[in-house]
């Protein structure tokens, strides 16, 4: 479907629609040297009467001898000021597909950058999972949390061995599980081990001495 469009109608719409940040240019063209000929929330530091960019030129260029489409989005460019911006262009036809004129809207992102940049920093997560909090309705629930982590990394309790045992007894008291009341009696009864043999192997981590035999 082919309309005949007002150019300087179409400008004000997008400029009021994109907002202060954008820049809406439109370039005639049929004259290269000074094709700007429309331009409003100006942020490139150009006025009506400059030339097309290199960009235009490339795009027009690609369109005439059919190797490329008749727009590009979201490709990057920059200001006077050296800051980075976020361009799209369209090519205007006539009803011979002779492109006439050139849309582009030019996006300042650098302060949606540095809000990006700000974020992450706020959110950044440390690199060691184990470091990460969780929260719970109590501190029961939470130990049960801690010690199904934990023991969901090994084969089920009747398979496990002595060393394994004492390696989930001694990353569940990393963790600080043992400073709940009741979860060395809940730990020991999920091992299938006695209590006493679970304070064995608490005493010899704290030691560093050699696994004894179960």
């Amino acid at each position: 479907m082919r309309v005949t469009v007002d150019l300087a109608v179409l400008a004000d719409f997008l400029s009021q629609v994109l907002g202060q940040r954008t820049e809406v240019a439109v370039h005639d063209m049929s004259d290269l040297d000074q094709s700007l000929c429309i331009i409003r929330n100006p942020i490139s530091g150009r006025e009506v009467g400059a030339p097309a960019t290199d960009m235009a030129l490339r795009l027009l260029n690609e369109f005439q001898r059919g190797d490329g489409p008749s727009f590009r989005t979201n490709y990057p460019g920059k200001l006077v000021d050296g800051q980075r911006m976020r361009s799209s262009s369209l090519l205007i036809c006539d009803e011979k597909d002779k492109a006439r004129a050139m849309v582009c809207l030019n996006s300042n992102d650098h302060e949606l950058q540095r809000a990006v940049e700000l974020l992450q920093v706020h959110f950044r997560r440390d690199q060691d999972m184990h470091s990460e909090e969780s929260a719970a309705h109590s501190v029961e629930s939470l130990g049960d949390d801690i010690i199904g982590k934990v023991m969901a990394a090994y084969p089920p309790p009747a398979e496990l061995g002595s060393q394994q045992k004492r390696a989930i007894v001694s990353e569940l008291e990393h963790k600080g599980i043992f400073l709940v009341k009741g979860f060395i009696a809940k730990t020991a009864h999920l091992l299938l081990i006695s209590e006493p043999t679970l304070y064995r192997y608490l005493k010899e981590a704290a030691q560093g001495d050699s696994p004894a035999t179960a």
